[in-house]
Parts: structure tokens; C-alpha cells; sequence
């Protein structure tokens, strides 16, 4: 086997195995809250404004993400099973975008590196079984980095329309796009001032921003306020910046921290270099940064996942660092990157769930809903605290909906039912999501019956009178 065809075949398996845990057992947990509000919003069987308010209802995003998933169903069924395979989908394209971003970046061997990074990331592969924008972001920021990056090589009137066309996409998929957009605008600049003219990326970028500031002027204007429920992180954040949640576990993102902080250092004082590494660098600082300030300033919006794309500079800076080292560096490196990340890899469920059940971590509808049709009551009604009323009613919708058509899709026996107005036994479902964990009863009822289920508890109560 020669170089090339050897270096294919890794190539190949690690593609293999990204694809097979994306897509394994993509349907084993119901959907949870978030998902339930994107299936509601896009249900293709009512209207496109009645769609887009139900989305202004419950989603700070904007709504081209719902919309797509809308046009998806309305073309292939509207079908719990189907509705997963978008999100999957973009996460496997993401590992063929970074493969080639890498690729482009560097000659060597360290696509491949980067690729096996991509490709057995546990919050990666978690993001991609979930119906919500994160993994469509990424890819859609992973196809935007690859054109701009060819455009600075070739200056093609085809790629600056494809980089306009998917970037503006990309704004329109989430607010953090703005990130990505000023590091276009910073690189440029300083490519600019070291006498290296790129006319139409910079006319793409002013054309690019002012798309920006017009849609999101008007966008937040008619959309709900921050989360209130995010937290500003505390000093402790600052040891991690959510390595651990990206890489799997304490130890493996404090790894990756140490060894990013050292290639950084080698990078600014120039004993490693790569192509646009700066880039990456201002990309990567941009990504906390701004979260970070505008929390400090106004209201709390960083999250991990809200950042996620911080793990395509983060992995592109460590993979072509590592092949820029002394070669028993070099192979040090990769040996205790694969092994620690493979290592951690089958301590995960992703991995687990081969050879033995797989934990359940989301709430489980289906189960509550099985529990009640095999009763001798067969009347429920959803919990909600009445103090949250206007924002727990579109909530209260998008559970309904899911469960009416839960109750459809298996053929159970259900009623909702108004519980103020009910006089005989009946189940109460409480979403721990929905509640803040505070399942308790009111008075005026008394339990017969309480079973918790994963993220949730149904209780079978009867009114006093």
C-alpha cells in the first residue's frame, strides 16, 4: 500500500465512523423541548404566517432554520422519524468542508488529523442527532471559511457569488453569525494594510455587513427578549472556556487548552507557522470575546453551544500545529491525541450503545404516554406555572402538538382535558423543562399515583371537592 492510497484508506474509515455515530440510533430519544418547538413551528400542514408566528412566539433565532426544516417535511412526510436527518446530515457534510479547508491550509498529512478530530468529537456527534440549527450553522460556517479561503487564492467571480450566497445564509441561520462576519472584516483589513488587495472580498464583506445590520435591525425588533434563564459564567469558566464540554471530559479539554495556549505562543513568536493561521487566531478570540462582553454589558448569552463553531479554530490550530513540530514531537502528539480521544470515546453512550442499552437523556414522552393508555385513565393534562403564563403558553402548544400527534402516530386512547373543569381522575404531565424541576401539586387535588421519568413525572390526581 503506498502513501497516498494508505493515507485514503485512514481517510475513508474515519469518514466511516463519523457517518455510522451520527446517524446510529438517531431516533432512540424523543424529542425534547427545543426540538418539540421546531417540529410545531414546522408543521407543514398549516400556513407559512401561521408557522412564522408560532416561531416569533418561542424562538430568539431567526426563522430561515424552521422554515427549511418546514420545506423538508412538506417534501418527504411529516414524520418524527425524518426530522433528525438534517442536523446529521450537515454534521457529516462538515467533516468533508474542514477536510478540504484543511487540506487547502496545509499539504501535509494533517487533514487527515483534523478530519479524525472532527469526526469522533462526542459534542459534535451529540448536536448532530438534535432538530435544532447548531450543526446546520456549522456546516454552513465550515463551507463559508472553505470558499472565503479559496477566493483568497483564485479571486473567482464564481466563488465571491457561492461565499456572498452561503455567508448571507449563514447570517440568516443565527444572530452569532456576526462573529464569523467580523473576522472576514478584521483579516481583510489587515491583508489590506500589508498591501495585498482583494477588491471583491472586501466589496462582499461591506455588502455582507450591511445585510447584517439591516436584517437583525429589524429582526430585533419584533423578536423575543434574551433568555433569562443564562447565566453569566463565573471565574471557574476562565480555567476551561468550555474545552470539557467540546472534547469530551475535564482531563481531555484541559489537554487540548494547554497544548492550544503553547501552539499559540509558537505561532506569535514565529516558530510555527500555517496558512492564515492569524485568521484562526482572531476567529477563535472573536468567538468568547464578544458573548463575553455583550453579558458583561447587557444580558447573558453564551453558551456552549451557542459557540460550538469555536471548535473549528480550536481543532484547525491543533491539528497544523502538531505537523509543524520535530517529528518525535510530532508522533508523541498524535499518539496521545488519538489515544486519549479514542480512549474517552468508548466511555461515552455514542460508543456504549453498541453492545449494551443505551441511557435515555431526554424526556420521555413516549413512555409517559404507553404508562397512561395502559391505565384505567386515559384523560391528561401538561403542567404549567401559572406566574409563567405568557411564556409558557406557545410551550404549552408545542407540547400539545407533539403529543396529539405522538398519541396519533401509536394509536392511543388519549384526551387532553382542562383540569379546572374536570372531576374525575385524571394524569397530570410535568415537563421539567417547562416547570424549572417544580412538579408540585396544587391543593385543591390529591395523589394516587406519581412515576418520574427521565426529565419529566406523571401524577394521577383527583379534585377535592
Amino acid at each position: 500500500m503506498n502513501y497516498i492510497t494508505r493515507n485514503n484508506f485512514y481517510l475513508i474509515i474515519i469518514i466511516f465512523c463519523g457517518l455510522f455515530f451520527r446517524f446510529y440510533n438517531l431516533n432512540f430519544d424523543d424529542l425534547w423541548i427545543d426540538e418539540i418547538s421546531t417540529f410545531w413551528i414546522s408543521n407543514p400542514d398549516i400556513s407559512f404566517f401561521d408557522s412564522y408566528n408560532n416561531h416569533k412566539k418561542i424562538e430568539q433565532t431567526p426563522y430561515l432554520f424552521n422554515f427549511l426544516i418546514k420545506v423538508y417535511f412538506s417534501l418527504i412526510g411529516y414524520q418524527e422519524e425524518y426530522s433528525r436527518i438534517i442536523p446529521a446530515l450537515c454534521s457529516a457534510l462538515t467533516m468533508i468542508t474542514l477536510c478540504f479547508l484543511s487540506i487547502h491550509l496545509n499539504r501535509g498529512r494533517s487533514y487527515i488529523f483534523t478530519v479524525f478530530l472532527i469526526s469522533f468529537n462526542i459534542f459534535l456527534i451529540a448536536y448532530s442527532q438534535e432538530l435544532r440549527v447548531y450543526s446546520t450553522l456549522l456546516f454552513f460556517i465550515s463551507l463559508s471559511l472553505l470558499l472565503f479561503f479559496y477566493q483568497l487564492d483564485k479571486d473567482s467571480n464564481f466563488l465571491i457569488i457561492c461565499f456572498t450566497i452561503i455567508t448571507g445564509i449563514t447570517i440568516l441561520l443565527h444572530p452569532f453569525s456576526f462573529i464569523l462576519l467580523l473576522s472576514y472584516i478584521i483579516y481583510s483589513l489587515y491583508l489590506f494594510l500589508n498591501k495585498k488587495i482583494y477588491k471583491k472580498l472586501y466589496f462582499a464583506n461591506i455588502i455582507l455587513s450591511i445585510f447584517f445590520i439591516t436584517f437583525y435591525y429589524f429582526f430585533l425588533q419584533n423578536t423575543l427578549d434574551v433568555p433569562t434563564w443564562i447565566t453569566q459564567p463565573n471565574a471557574k469558566f476562565f480555567t476551561n472556556f468550555y474545552f470539557s464540554k467540546f472534547f469530551g471530559s475535564r482531563l481531555l479539554g484541559l489537554i487540548h487548552l494547554i497544548l492550544l495556549i503553547i501552539f499559540l505562543i509558537q505561532i506569535f513568536l514565529k516558530k510555527i507557522q500555517f496558512k492564515h493561521s492569524l485568521f484562526f487566531i482572531f476567529f477563535l478570540f472573536l468567538s468568547y470575546f464578544i458573548p463575553l462582553m455583550y453579558g458583561y454589558i447587557f444580558n447573558p448569552i453564551i453558551m456552549p453551544r451557542y459557540v460550538m463553531f469555536a471548535i473549528i479554530p480550536i481543532v484547525l490550530i491543533l491539528s497544523h500545529s502538531i505537523f509543524e513540530q520535530k517529528k518525535i514531537i510530532k508522533n508523541i502528539l498524535i499518539f496521545l491525541f488519538t489515544t486519549i480521544t479514542i480512549g474517552n470515546f468508548f466511555t461515552e453512550q455514542t460508543f456504549k450503545q453498541i453492545y449494551q442499552e443505551r441511557r435515555v437523556y431526554k424526556p420521555e414522552f413516549k413512555k409517559a404516554l404507553e404508562i397512561i393508555n395502559d391505565s384505567n385513565f386515559k384523560y391528561y393534562d401538561i403542567k404549567l406555572d401559572p406566574a409563567q403564563k405568557i411564556l409558557t403558553d406557545p410551550w404549552s402548544n408545542s407540547v400539545n402538538h407533539y403529543l396529539e400527534y405522538l398519541i396519533l402516530d401509536k394509536e392511543f386512547k388519549h384526551q387532553k382535558i382542562n383540569k379546572s373543569k374536570f372531576k374525575d381522575y385524571f394524569w397530570e404531565i410535568c415537563i421539567y423543562d417547562i416547570n424549572k424541576d417544580n412538579c408540585s401539586v396544587e391543593n385543591n387535588f390529591i395523589i394516587t399515583k406519581n412515576i418520574k421519568l427521565n426529565r419529566l413525572e406523571i401524577t394521577l390526581l383527583k379534585k377535592i371537592w
